[in-house]
């Protein structure tokens, strides 16, 4: 059965995501700003240019918005909450990286698998202690930090 959410991703993009994928990020970052100038419609292209200027480019807040307004043009397109989240890494708001990529999951995709090694690299956060008390409560902080060295065998016995 043919699944009727893959989109067609032109070879020229896929090098690009091949480069990515191999950390050649100068070429990557090049090759996708070339195609953007030459595809400036091209939400994919749009949204990898935003995730390298963020994540490699040191340009996270313009790197952001430019994944931000990817997203807004394709919002049905995997790989632009994908990259919207590593933005979003980037400027260091782990809270909206993880909603982002939740979204995206939401998405049927033959990309779903990237969203999902991605979130597994960047690990989960364990709920608070005592929920009631906000995450950065010294007792919460104290509490966790105990309880993940119990758990991790460096308990003092």
């Amino acid at each position: 059965m043919v699944d009727v959410s893959v989109v067609h991703v032109p070879e020229r993009l896929r090098e690009g995501m091949l480069l990515v994928e191999r950390g050649q990020l100068d070429e990557a970052s090049k090759l996708f700003e070339g195609y953007l100038e030459l595809n400036p419609d091209s939400a994919m292209a749009l949204s990898f240019v935003g995730m390298l200027r963020a994540v490699h480019g040191g340009q996270v807040t313009q790197g952001t918005s430019l994944c931000q307004q990817a997203l807004k043009r394709d919002s049905r397109e995997v790989l632009c909450y994908l990259n919207l989240s590593k933005a979003y890494l980037a400027s260091g708001d782990r809270y909206l990286c993880v909603r982002t990529l939740h979204k995206g999951l939401k998405i049927r995709s033959p990309h779903r698998e990237l969203l999902l090694n991605f979130h597994k690299s960047i690990g989960v956060r364990r709920s608070p202690a005592i929920p009631f008390l906000s995450r950065n409560n010294p007792i919460n902080n104290l509490l966790g930090r105990l309880t993940w060295s119990l758990k991790a065998g460096k308990g003092h016995h």
